[in-house]
Formats: C-alpha cells, structure tokens, sequence
C-alpha cells in the first residue's frame, strides 16, 4: 500500500518534494510517507489526493508542539510545511505583514526588526515555533493578557482544505470587509479543519527598550501580595509572573518565590517602572529585588514547551492564580503563574492520569479550565487534552469542513 500511497501523491507533487519519513514521527509513530512541498498550490494538490484515496495527513513545521491534543487516529502521509517560508508582501508603514505558513516566528521577528518592528507574541517553547504553528496551536506565553493575543493580530490567512480549495479570509490590511473572520476559527484549532499556508498580521513598532525584574518574597502569599499591588500601579508592563521557588530555579533563579515583570518602552517608561518596582518591593518587606536580563523569561518559555515533560495549563481568576500554584505543586508538579491571564503552568517529569483528572475538576470548581499542552501519548489518550466542553462544536465543525479525517484525525475532540 505504501508504494500506491506514494505514486498517488507523487503524480501531483515533483518528486523532489519528498523527504525519507523517518524524519518525521509523531508519539513514535512514523508516517508512510513524508513531502515537503514548496508553494500553496502543491500543498493543496497533496491535500486533495490524499482526501480522494483516503489517507490521512499531518502537518507539521519546526514539529515543536507535536505532544499537543489527542494522539493522531491514524498518520499516512507527513506535510512539512517548511518550504513555505517566503514574505508575500510587508508594508512597513502601514504595520502589516503577510508570510507563508512554513517562516518560523525567529526569521519573521529579524524581518520584521530590520524595519523597527515585531510581531507581539512570546509563544512556548521559543521563537523556532512557524507562523502556521503559531496560529494552529496559539499557545499563550507571559505576554498574554498585557499584549494582544496572535488570533487577535490575523489580519487574515489562506487556508488550503482537504478537498484542495485555497479559501481566503480577511485581508492584507487593518481595515478591511473581505471574508468572514473564517481564520479566526482556524486559529487554535490544531490543524483540525484545514491547513494554514499564509497569514497577514498587524505588527508593532519595537520597542525602544526592555528590562526584567525580579522580587525574591519569603513565601508565596507574600509574592502574590506584591504582584497583586504592582498590578494595582496600571503600569505598561509586557508580563507579570508569580513563581514558585521551585519555578524560580527553573528559571535560574535562587529558588525562592518571586515576582518576575518585564516592561518594554522608552527611558522614561523605564524609570517609571523601576521607580514602582523599588517603592513596592519596600512597602511589601520583600527581602529584595534585582534587575535581571530576559533568561529567566526564556527558561520558562522552555520549560512551557514541555520537551519531554508534562505541561498543564490551568486557566483560573486572577485572584485564584496563588491557590491554583499551591494546588499543583502539591500534586507534585512545578508551577507558575501569569496574572493578567489568569494562567497557571504546572510541569512535572511524569503525571497519573486521575491526578490530571483531579486538577481539572479543582480549575472547573474555580469556574476555569485545565488543558493538557504537552504530554506522552498514553496520557493524552486516557485524559481529553481539551477537556469535553467544545466537543460537539468541534465535531460538527470537523463534520463540515473535513468529513473523511484526512488532517490530524483524532487530533482534537472529534469522534474516533
């Protein structure tokens, strides 16, 4: 079957688009065969045979989120979306910018800073994630909550269906009236519908400058205090987290708790935020406070990657971000928080199922959520990674717009 499932997509790709398929497993499973296409129209030609014959796709890119959502059902043919890597138009003046799917976040952000600017996201584990990832997945980082999120900075994208349509949505400019936001439901979606090939953002000026402080409290309560009332000073920050000690030597940081904060602006946003930082640190009796550089920041970006770890994300009110730290560390994991988010990330080197059950009832009674953001697959198979709230949604979408399973099937929610 694997030469009949090769021929089929050779006769509409060049064969110099595939690749060996032992580079590319998933939860040690490797595909049949492996094609790294090099335009939008090859990846949806691929699309459409594979849905003609049956077999089934994955996408993948950096593959830096691949132990994210449900162990695939079934894994043919692996699409390596790399080749598409080209900026299809970038106007700098008007603060947008249109890439292919396959350009990873770091070539974006060097594009982007030759012009001063960037694009605002801080997704896990670091900038080799690409911009299709980026989308599929929208993982959250520090940034969240302080900055807009990435379905909010889609301006529109191109989606290549399983039946081999490129459907466009949105447009390339701020203000625009094409389309349905049809990306937006894209987004975070997890391959589930369709394959992101292009997407037009809006982008920011850089910023002229950043710092990171770091508050070393006696206990966590503590922490949480001054993190609460640096909060209360509405000042411009970019991330503002509450750690646990042992987050802290995560983060290579005496392991304390501490409240870490990063602003980002000019010298005299600068100066505002170390004065309020120096006032409060004082009136909290924190036993002190040192500036630090942006590795503490990239260390949990790292660690919120979960390379072979599990990762919990535990969304909760702000006032419950503290409680919710406890609670993981006492099921035997490492946590931190972010407080404009409202988001708690546990990690630990391995984690009983009924303990991951148990948290996600604790977030629920919280009026939250806990999802699984990386994990082995036997967990991800005995525990929803998402959880069953938007499980008919899902499937009714999935039903409509990729009725075969031909992407990611069984990846997210949809009945196996």
């Amino acid at each position: 079957m694997t030469a009949s499932l090769s021929s089929d997509i050779e006769s509409v790709l060049p064969m110099a688009r595939q690749r060996p398929p032992a580079g590319y497993p998933i939860d040690g499973v490797t595909p049949r065969v492996a094609f790294r296409p090099e335009t939008r129209d090859e990846v949806a030609a691929l699309l459409q045979a594979a849905d003609a014959t049956g077999f089934t796709v994955a996408p993948q890119g950096s593959r830096t989120t691949l132990r994210l959502g449900r162990p695939l059902a079934a894994y043919d043919v692996a699409l390596d979306l790399t080749g598409l890597c080209r900026v299809v138009a970038h106007e700098p003046e008007d603060l947008t910018v249109t890439v292919e799917a396959g350009m990873t976040l770091a070539a974006l952000q060097r594009l982007l800073g030759e012009r001063g600017q960037y694009l605002p996201v801080d997704p896990a584990p670091d900038d080799r994630v690409t911009v299709g990832g980026l989308l599929a997945t929208a993982r959250a980082g520090a940034w969240r909550g302080h900055l807009p999120a990435a379905r909010d900075l889609v301006l529109g994208a191109t989606v290549a269906m399983p039946d081999g349509a490129l459907v466009r949505s949105g447009g390339r400019v701020v203000k625009n009236v094409s389309g349905y936001d049809l990306h937006r439901m894209h987004t975070g979606a997890l391959g589930a519908f369709g394959v992101i090939v292009e997407a037009s953002f809006k982008v920011a000026p850089l910023p002229a400058g950043r710092r990171s402080f770091a508050l070393r409290c006696t206990n966590l309560e503590q922490a949480s205090e001054l993190a609460f009332a640096l909060w209360d000073e509405a000042l411009p920050l970019s991330a503002l987290a509450l750690l646990s000690p042992g987050a802290a030597g995560m983060a290579e940081l005496p392991p304390d708790p501490y409240v870490l904060l990063e602003a980002m602006g000019n010298d005299a946003i600068m100066k505002r935020v170390a004065d309020a930082v120096k006032v409060r640190a004082v009136l909290a009796h924190a036993s002190g406070g040192i500036e630090t550089d942006s590795q503490p920041w990239a260390r949990l970006r790292m660690a919120a990657g979960g390379n072979d770890s599990v990762v919990l994300r535990l969304g909760v009110p702000a006032s419950q971000v503290s409680a919710a730290i406890e609670e993981a560390e006492g099921a035997g994991c490492t946590a931190w928080g972010y407080l404009a988010a409202g988001a708690v990330l546990a990690s630990a080197p391995t984690l009983p199922p009924e303990e991951v059950v148990r948290l996600r009832s604790y977030a629920r009674s919280l009026g939250g959520f806990l999802q699984v953001e990386s994990a082995d697959a036997s967990l991800r198979a005995d525990v929803d990674p998402c959880g069953e709230d938007d499980a008919l949604l899902v499937r009714a979408l999935k039903a409509q717009f990729d009725p075969r399973g031909t992407i990611n099937r069984g990846r997210w929610m949809e009945a196996l």
